[in-house]
């Protein structure tokens, strides 16, 4: 009898370590990123958002100004300005998105903690997996590409951009 209570008492731990590993991958797995995305004042966009949508999270900004869209007939691109960074949209297959997100001052950070201003050793550490080229830094997580300039020189992060880079299918 004392076999048994012993068997089905280690049957029953057994099958609970694995119903908790099982929840704790499950919960993981429902964690893991599928795009780059940016936070500002506790509200989280990303670029290939829905324009009007992203600039009201965003809230007021300092500037718009139109840009000439050089590239195609479909209308014109608009930057929007705000304390540390900006904001290009434009019309992508009929919908006007967020096609960029530049952050220029150390005011703002990646969600990953990367700023203006900080060394190319940070965006190592914290995007092991960016290409390097000359300065230029970057890494592709779904349809978002960051692209981390540390000038010429390669001696520290001088911009950040967020764009929309839509996988091909």
């Amino acid at each position: 009898m004392k076999a048994f209570k012993r068997l089905v008492t280690f049957a029953l731990v057994a099958a609970l370590s694995v119903a908790s590993a099982a929840t704790v991958f499950a919960a993981a797995k429902a964690e893991e990123k599928t795009a780059y995305t940016f936070t500002y004042n506790k509200q989280q966009v990303k670029v290939g958002d829905a324009a009007a949508a992203a600039l009201k999270k965003l809230g007021d900004y300092k500037s718009e100004q139109a840009l000439a869209n050089c590239a195609d007939s479909s209308g014109t691109s608009m930057n929007y300005t705000y304390d540390g960074f900006y904001v290009i949209t434009e019309k992508v297959d009929g919908k006007n998105i967020v096609k960029e997100i530049t952050l220029t001052k150390d005011t703002v950070a990646t969600e990953e903690g990367l700023k203006v201003g900080d060394a190319p050793a940070d965006v190592k550490k914290i995007y092991a997996g960016a290409d390097a080229n000359m300065g230029l830094y970057t890494i592709t997580l779904g349809d978002t590409k960051l692209i981390i300039d540390c000038g010429i020189k390669d001696e520290k992060v001088e911009t950040i951009t967020y764009e929309y880079a839509p996988v091909k299918k």
